[in-house]
């Protein structure tokens, strides 16, 4: 218990941090995600660029996709950066490393609540998700957060190392979302590019508990080449990395 309680005091730091002197605050990531989604869903519904023609179907899959994406995105530059931004604060301290990645994840957690209350709102209004299907929803985000934590143990680490890989983990991620099939269906060539995605499958299953009468475009076995690989990856980090880079702090 002593230990939530220091990584709620850190995320509520890291917070007035990341927001300090903003005007709106912390309110002001949440009213951009969903100004984003509104964006997002103005050109591919309003402008008609969808896919099928039932708007309420496509609106399904295209919210769900944004849901998926958008506080993925947010933790995977934050969590990258997470070690670096609080380097004296390491310094000073016996916290250790691990506590301080848990900090984007637990930001991940809220964020994904607040942004899908909207969204969510709107799959009720065209009758494709239930409670269970919402809870459902969430239960499977979190577990795609603790996915991709495997994978942040190595970047954060990476990036005290190579002193700011920032700007590089920023452009992959714009490729890793035109990568998978967030604004689009997969067919043809582009599914086959789609498998290539670690995150291409767990979106999947995303919309396969969330969205009624969701029929899955993967075989979800697919998924297990890429959970051995992250562990493999989270195993390096913690076992070669850590003297060196507290060494590098």
């Amino acid at each position: 218990m002593q230990k939530l309680s220091i990584l709620w005091a850190l995320v509520r730091r890291d917070y007035a941090l990341q927001y300090a002197g903003s005007f709106l605050g912390i309110s002001w990531m949440f009213l951009q995600n969903i100004i984003l989604i509104s964006l997002y869903s103005l050109v591919f519904l309003v402008l008609n660029l969808r896919t099928p023609s039932t708007q309420d179907d496509f609106t399904s899959y295209l919210l769900t996709g944004l849901l998926f994406w958008i506080p993925l995105q947010e933790f995977l530059v934050r969590g990258t950066g997470i070690l670096t931004d609080n380097r004296s604060l390491l310094k000073r301290s016996s916290l250790g490393l691990d506590l301080f990645i848990w900090i984007p994840f637990v930001q991940y957690v809220i964020h994904v609540f607040i942004t899908s209350l909207p969204v969510y709102g709107m799959l009720v209004y065209y009758g494709k998700l239930t409670w269970v299907g919402a809870l459902s929803g969430w239960i499977c985000l979190i577990s795609v957060g603790l996915y991709l934590l495997l994978l942040l143990h190595y970047l954060s680490r990476l990036n005290v190392l190579l002193k700011d890989i920032s700007p590089l983990v920023r452009l992959v991620s714009q490729l890793l979302f035109w990568g998978i099939p967030v604004l689009y269906y997969p067919t043809g060539f582009l599914k086959d590019v789609n498998l290539w995605n670690p995150f291409t499958i767990p979106l999947d299953m995303f919309r396969s508990v969330v969205i009624q009468g969701y029929e899955s475009q993967f075989d979800w076995f697919g998924i297990f080449p890429f959970v051995f690989s992250f562990f493999l990856i989270y195993l390096l980090a913690k076992r070669k990395f850590q003297s060196v880079v507290l060494d590098h702090l």
